[in-house]
């Protein structure tokens, strides 16, 4: 036995956690609130209501199977989770830590939809540390996601100052130089008059992705972008970076920004366009695109086309470019950060949670990370 492990003990899955299951609610029986609703695949809406106080502990029980779920305050467990009913004690965020590590999509039951039975998984043999270790794990690992989410807020925030110029200069047009601009038109038809007013299929071409099965990827350096952002990696790419994704099928109408080499799947369209990808990145961002498709959400290329598209003087949107590079390459470098540590995080978590390594390793681990 590991030298690490004279503070660990054999156990089963219910020392750990007791679960029991969620509770059905439709989106008709909801009423807006504050508390999650919390589904196999994460926050599903917000309700007036809640079921338990928090820290909780969610898992999927049928669909997405074994994922899991950390929620501090009061929430709303789904009738396709399982729900921590008892800690028994145990540290509620090293129980999450240790349960993400479980694999519970091996523990299927279902014969079509995928289920997670919580008779089968209560009894698994199991290795727990000490409380006190259960809470260096915690805190160790819980740095990392710490760091993440402040990246990812600050990422957030270079996106919005840039959004908020965007509307302030290409829809409410108060550019450099408005007050001696020539207006046309009035109240919501005034528009500068030396700007361009046509389609969206005017300026901007959305073609469509390529088929790549998930069975078919090869790792790799490659973003696979499906409708909900990055689905995966393969080791060849369709576009070069810098690039704009749109939702086709799915999310109908998302966009994303690849800053490198990219592969678009058939879920998606990229964009072929002259104009700077910045301007068009926001422009594609405020536009109403509509689903076409009554079974699948789905965009139509003829409702994007028809959409309206304004297309400024070339100095004003090479301003614009000027403004919002440097923010593109904060947010890029942030958004590598986090690659790096979700890695690291995710590398250390297994080795933690089953006391191969030392909490002592792992923290310098997280300081050489910091």
């Amino acid at each position: 036995m590991s030298k690490f492990l004279q503070d660990w003990s054999e156990a089963t899955l219910e020392d750990l956690v007791t679960f029991q299951r969620g509770y059905d609610i439709t989106k008709a029986q909801q009423r807006e609130g504050p508390y999650p609703v919390i589904s196999s695949s994460g926050i599903k809406s917000y309700h007036a209501e809640y079921k338990f106080e928090g820290p909780g502990v969610i898992i999927g029980r049928k669909g997405s199977l074994g994922t899991v779920f950390f929620v501090a305050d009061r929430y709303w467990p789904h009738d396709t989770t399982l729900w921590v009913k008892d800690f028994h004690g145990n540290d509620p965020r090293f129980c999450y830590y240790f349960l993400k590590g479980m694999g519970f999509q091996q523990y299927d039951v279902g014969a079509a939809n995928p289920t997670l039975n919580r008779n089968h998984i209560h009894g698994l043999p199991v290795l727990l540390p000490s409380l006190t270790l259960q809470k260096l794990i915690a805190s160790i690992l819980s740095a990392y996601d710490d760091l993440i989410e402040n990246n990812t807020r600050r990422i957030a925030i270079l996106e919005e100052m840039a959004r908020r110029l965007y509307e302030e200069w290409f829809v409410h047009f108060r550019f450099p130089g408005h007050e001696e601009a020539d207006f046309v038109g009035n109240g919501d038809d005034r528009r500068p008059r030396d700007w361009e007013f046509g389609l969206l299929s005017d300026f901007i071409e959305l073609k469509y992705g390529k088929a790549l099965k998930a069975s078919d990827r090869v790792e790799g350096a490659f973003a696979v972008y499906g409708s909900s952002g990055v689905v995966g990696s393969h080791n060849q790419n369709l576009v070069d970076g810098p690039g704009i994704i749109v939702g086709r099928k799915g999310n109908v109408g998302s966009v994303f920004w690849s800053e490198l080499p990219f592969y678009p799947i058939d879920t998606v369209y990229f964009v072929d366009t002259r104009l700077p990808l910045e301007y068009v990145f926001f422009n594609l961002k405020n536009q109403n695109f509509l689903n076409n498709d009554a079974a699948v959400p789905g965009l139509s290329r003829q409702q994007a086309y028809s959409l309206p598209f304004i297309c400024p003087p070339n100095d004003l949107l090479d301003q614009f470019v000027v403004y919002c590079q440097p923010l593109f390459a904060a947010q890029r470098a942030l958004e590598r950060k986090n690659t790096n540590l979700c890695a690291q995080r995710d590398l250390l978590l297994p080795k933690l949670v089953s006391g191969e390594i030392d909490v002592s390793e792992a923290e310098s681990a997280m300081e050489a990370a910091e």
